[in-house]
């Protein structure tokens, strides 16, 4: 789970066998308002799980002749759904239609604004620009990009990068609460449920990934010590983020018009925090003091490659300077005659006044009187001949 925003585990869908339908566990009446009291029913139920009767919808529609039996708990306050089965530990199956409902979804919301929408929009390379492409306020468009499988935090990357490239605002939108895409680019997070449930106007809530500023005053009031000095009370405004759950209906629609941004923050640990905010919350934050840590323009080149279509197409890339550099060959020293490290006169104990010759670069300097020979080698302890080099036969 991410640790900044403190969210729950996965609750899953589940169907009731016995209702025959899917439960909704957002809802106090489990969105069966005839059958009162049915949640407490169903957690007072002590019956072996196989006998109660709630199935997982995935598992059902993937393979219908091995139900997935589930059960249900409550955590931190909030209802759960958790496979019977300890080995199940997640959905691995095509992801089509979730993929499909959730466009559906994010078309039907940004089209009651009035905002234009392409589903699945091509490329003049024949390359998909975004799931669903909404044209917002003044122009700016933006990529809602479904990501329901797992994908690595460099492909993520490197999408957002090119969507960037096209003048195209990426939002990513997952429903896993580990995906390598969180805090790597702005993202926001809802439950992970069938393609029914995504498409019914339900109240399909984003649970991370959005937040909203709040300005606590650093005085007697606060919950705990003043977090600049680390301890008392500096009696001024101190911003906080918190975690802000939104309708994805309205999170689509405030994003598209405009009044939710992508906000980058750098954390104690030197961490990247992505999510998204209310604009005005943004400039209020920077207008008290705070610092945001929007990337830097790097410089960029055109490079040409080849495409699936087989015409050309120019792409920037990130330059870069070499890590490595090719080994320096060393080369013997020159003799100029000059001392390479100066007389020294040294206290022993059967000399009062030892004087230690000049040491010079290429010649040996072994013995009490130096050897002297030219053509020494650089040794650790210092320049000698093959006679009196370390190890050397005596």
């Amino acid at each position: 789970m991410n640790e900044y925003d403190g969210e729950l585990p996965l609750r899953n869908p589940v169907f009731s066998t016995e209702l025959d339908r899917l439960l909704d566990l957002d809802r106090a009446d489990l969105g069966v308002p005839e059958h009162p009291g049915l949640w407490e029913r169903l957690r007072a139920d002590r019956r072996p799980v196989a006998r109660r009767g709630l199935l997982c919808p995935t598992c059902l529609n993937a393979r219908p002749g091995r139900p997935e039996w589930m059960y249900l708990s409550l955590r931190q306050g909030r209802r759960i759904a958790s496979h019977h089965n300890p080995r199940r530990r997640a959905h691995h199956e095509p992801r089509r239609a979730e993929r499909e409902a959730y466009q559906e979804r994010y078309a039907r919301a940004a089209a009651r604004d009035g905002h234009a929408v392409e589903i699945e929009p091509r490329a003049a390379d024949g390359r998909c620009r975004a799931a669903v492409l909404v044209t917002g306020a003044d122009g700016r468009r933006f990529g809602f990009e479904p990501q329901l499988s797992y994908v690595s935090a460099r492909f993520v990357r490197r999408r957002d990068r090119i969507a960037r490239q096209d003048g195209i605002t990426a939002v990513w939108h997952t429903v896993d609460p580990k995906a390598p895409l969180i805090d790597r680019v702005p993202w926001a997070r809802t439950d992970d449920l069938p393609a029914q449930a995504i498409r019914e106007d339900r109240d399909l809530l984003v649970r991370g990934g959005v937040r909203r500023l709040r300005l606590l005053k650093c005085d007697h009031t606060a919950p705990g010590p003043c977090p600049v000095r680390g301890g008392g009370r500096c009696h001024r405004w101190h911003p906080n983020w918190e975690v802000l759950v939104p309708r994805i209906d309205d999170f689509v629609r405030r994003v598209a018009g405009g009044v939710y941004v992508p906000v980058t923050l750098r954390t104690a640990a030197d961490g990247t925090l992505r999510f998204w905010a209310p604009e005005q919350d943004r400039r209020r934050y920077v207008a008290n003091g705070g610092a945001l840590a929007e990337p830097a323009a790097r410089p960029s080149i055109p490079r040409q490659r080849g495409s699936s279509t087989g015409r050309r197409e120019v792409e920037c890339v990130r330059v870069r300077e070499p890590r490595h550099h090719a080994p320096v060959p060393l080369l013997p020293p020159r003799d100029t005659g000059e001392p390479y490290v100066a007389a020294v006169t040294v206290d022993t104990p059967l000399s009062a006044h030892r004087v230690i010759p000049p040491v010079r670069a290429g010649h040996c300097a072994a013995g009490r009187i130096p050897c002297g020979v030219p053509g020494a080698r650089l040794y650790p302890g210092g320049w000698y001949c093959d006679d009196h080099r370390p190890g050397a036969p005596r």
